[in-house]
């Protein structure tokens, strides 16, 4: 190659130092090798593994060294096997735990089987704490019906980075699978929890045993870990997991997939979580909530699969009144929900919530107050959602969707069929909402109930409202003292079963309703107003 040609090859003009040391350049150094990550196998320290010689202190013997490992960063391996432990596992910084394949399981009343602190351990802030933590794989065997003394299986604390995967933890005694509190970067992946055990005696308090606690460092009654400076979780991934209780005459169900019972109304140094995300999960066995969302901002619960939930299947809220925002609930599907219905979005009388959606949830099977029921939430987004068979206990309104204390509601899209009571209640304190393009299928009560002021109601297909009876009922309810209420464009028809006094119903002390070009045929009296100023023209029946 002439001297032109280099230059032109080597992309730029160069000197002739340039040239000879191009010429000059030898092959291109090899990547520099991966760091060796040091292992500890357990069966190296005398681990047997056949699930009757006691291995505890080969498992401690095997940590020790691999806490000492300058800059952390070791695996400590647990081949198949089964190895009974009778003491924590302690977790330095960096520290991944290869346990496919294998069992271990507690011989006595230990604390958490695993934990990445240790009681007289200086006090950390924040997230300073031993994180970038992993654990894969194992059947983590509490036997908590044995040694019934209250113990989570893991827990960490300010700690930035844990991942827990493929890992199944049973029997539980009286306490969570996962507890985080004050972490950030956690990822519990494709998890197992089967079961806790919830001693005897008095019945266990809803929301107290839930398999993943997410919670914050506020006081030695929530977690003996300092410093307590109120640090809260952050960037939480549950995705994939079961929650179930395959032994029934044995333990009792968790209390909720995921939440907080920790709530101290007022309290100032009670933490808002950030940036919570649970997707993917299947709940198949609740004692109370299938996923407790407790002060989360910023947050996803999407795509779950909830089979059973005695009180709520998603149930967002505050026990300290903070005012949560963007908070995204879609796509789940719920079955069997129980008293408090399936999802409830709420907050204090002294806090609001505000951009809440709620919207593609497939809700079947409710035995409550209500299937959506969202309150003190300014502009929630109800959207898409689809609402089969709602009942009551008592016989009394079981809605489909309900809002209170919630202004400038969207409620748009949904479908709702066979409801005991009212398909959609827009009740106190909800002005300026739209209630559009929804279709109402069967309400034993009400199709549509309107009790606030400002409301659209537009394009809504209603059919066989009042199927419980006609006083009182109507196809659309407007009442309340409700001022300036438009209903507009919408076709109620009486259909199979039906018995509403009336298509449109304006309730005394209403007043300036405007009910036009409205659809409803078929009905003996289609418009019944006893409000004042009301504008009826231009409907059909």
């Amino acid at each position: 190659m002439d001297r032109r040609a280099l230059i032109l090859a080597t992309g730029g003009l160069l000197g002739g130092a340039g040239a000879a040391q191009v010429l000059a350049a030898g092959p291109a150094a090899a990547d520099p090798a991966p760091p060796v990550v040091p292992v500890f196998d357990v069966r190296a320290y005398g681990a047997v593994g056949d699930g009757v010689a006691d291995d505890t202190a080969a498992f401690r013997a095997a940590l020790t060294a691999a806490r000492a490992v300058p800059g952390g960063g070791a695996t400590l391996l647990v081949p198949p096997g089964s190895y009974p432990l009778g003491e924590s596992l302690l977790l330095g910084p960096g520290m991944t735990v290869q346990a496919h394949g294998a069992r271990l399981f507690r011989t006595g009343n230990t604390s958490a089987l695993v934990k990445n602190y240790a009681s007289g351990m200086p006090a950390v802030t924040g997230y300073q704490g031993a994180g970038d933590i992993s654990v894969f794989g194992g059947t983590w065997d509490m036997r908590g019906s044995s040694f019934t003394a209250t113990c989570p299986a893991f827990v960490f604390t300010h700690a930035d980075g844990f991942t827990l995967r493929d890992v199944t933890v049973l029997d539980v005694p009286q306490a969570h699978a996962v507890e985080l509190n004050a972490v950030r970067r956690a990822r519990i992946v494709d998890c197992l929890f089967d079961g806790v055990y919830a001693g005897t005696g008095t019945p266990a308090v809803p929301n107290r045993l839930e398999a993943v606690q997410i919670t914050g460092a506020t006081d030695a009654a929530n977690l003996p870990a300092p410093a307590f400076d109120g640090t809260p979780c952050e960037d939480v991934l549950i995705s994939g997991c079961v929650m179930r209780n395959s032994r029934p005459a044995l333990n009792s169900p968790y209390d909720a997939l995921c939440g907080d019972h920790y709530v101290a109304s007022g309290d100032a140094h009670r933490p808002v979580h950030r940036n919570i995300r649970v997707l993917g999960n299947r709940v198949e066995s609740s004692g109370a909530y299938g996923v407790r969302a407790t002060d989360w901002v910023r947050s996803v619960i999407a795509d779950n699969a909830i089979e059973s939930a005695p009180v709520n299947g998603i149930y967002v809220s505050s026990g300290s009144g903070s005012a949560l925002q963007d908070v995204s609930i879609t796509g789940n599907t719920i079955r069997g929900a129980g008293s408090g219905g399936a999802i409830v979005v709420s907050n204090t009388a002294a806090r609001r919530n505000s951009s809440v959606s709620v919207s593609g949830n497939l809700i079947r099977s409710v035995n409550g107050e209500t299937a959506i029921y969202v309150n003190q939430t300014d502009g929630v987004s109800i959207t898409g959602n689809t609402v089969a068979t709602t009942r009551h206990p008592s016989g009394g309104n079981c809605q489909g969707i309900q809002v209170q204390r919630s202004p400038h509601a969207v409620i748009t899209g949904n479908h709702l069929s066979d409801i005991e009571g009212d398909g959609i209640g827009v009740d106190t304190g909800s002005t300026d909402a739209l209630i559009a393009q929804n279709t109402v299928l069967g309400a034993t009560h009400n199709g549509i109930s309107v009790a606030s002021s400002e409301a659209a109601v537009r394009d809504n297909r209603i059919t066989g409202a009042g199927t419980g009876g006609p006083a009182g009922t109507y196809a659309i309810r407007i009442g309340g003292n409700a001022v300036n209420v438009s209903c507009q464009g919408n076709v109620a028809r009486v259909g199979e079963g039906g018995g509403a006094e009336a298509g449109v119903g304006v309730m005394a002390g209403s007043q300036a309703a405007w009910i036009t070009a409205n659809d409803l045929r078929g009905w003996g009296t289609a418009v019944r107003d006893r409000g004042a100023g009301t504008v009826a023209e231009g409907n059909l029946g």
